[in-house]
């Protein structure tokens, strides 16, 4: 939705990439999965959603072996299915661009296992676990899916057409099919966190709690 995508607000990726290296060599951080994937709303290239970001950094630092960012493009043409693969941080970060017909349905873990087939085949990644008991055996790691769902209030909008129009997505989200059916993730393993999705604050009506002072 156009409105939505709007709002949604972008850093340069390449900004992070030290970070996310940091945050991965950090063996203080819990390990959340072998291999960690994101959708990436972000519409330019070379930007990534900073939600995207505050979940890997913030929310709770996530150390992974790799991190892999879709980035999803629908084609004109009805039967288009083709991908590009880009290495941003060598052996850590990825990106993979889907381009993908309006009559294909959007099968991503169908995707991305093909095209993780394809990179190890071509000796492009090692995806091999790093736990030693699985490596020894040839074990792969494991992939987790995080899907950044927006949650819509409509107290955030001094626009009333806007507040109409993302009040019904909203409803409409709510009685419809959830983003990860959608993508045709298997929900086995996905993680879907939600945040709040701010389109203005109305600083002349909102009022800042105060202080209460104890007498003497």
């Amino acid at each position: 939705m156009k409105i939505r995508h709007h709002y949604i607000r972008t850093k340069p990726l390449d900004d992070y990439y030290q970070i996310i290296s940091d945050i991965k060599a950090d063996k203080s951080i819990p390990k959340y999965a072998s291999n960690l994937v994101y959708i990436n709303h972000a519409n330019k290239e070379g930007t990534v959603d900073n939600k995207l970001l505050y979940s890997i950094i913030n929310k709770q630092p996530k150390r992974a072996d790799h991190y892999w960012l879709i980035n999803m493009e629908f084609a004109d043409t009805p039967d288009t299915l083709e991908y590009r693969f880009d290495t941003l941080v060598p052996d850590t970060l990825y990106s993979i661009t889907m381009r993908i017909g309006f009559r294909i349905e959007p099968r991503v873990s169908l995707y991305l296992r093909q095209v993780v087939e394809d990179l190890v085949a071509d000796g492009k990644v090692d995806l091999t676990s790093s736990y030693p008991s699985l490596r020894k055996n040839g074990i792969p790691g494991d992939f987790r899916f995080i899907i950044i769902h927006r949650v819509y209030y409509p107290e955030s909008s001094v626009n009333r057409q806007q507040n109409l129009l993302m009040s019904m997505y909203a409803l409409i989200s709510k009685i419809g099919i959830d983003e990860p059916k959608a993508l045709g993730l298997d929900t086995s393993m996905v993680v879907v966190e939600r945040v709040p999705l701010i389109i203005s604050q109305r600083n002349g009506s909102i009022r800042r709690i105060t202080q209460i002072v104890e007498e003497e």
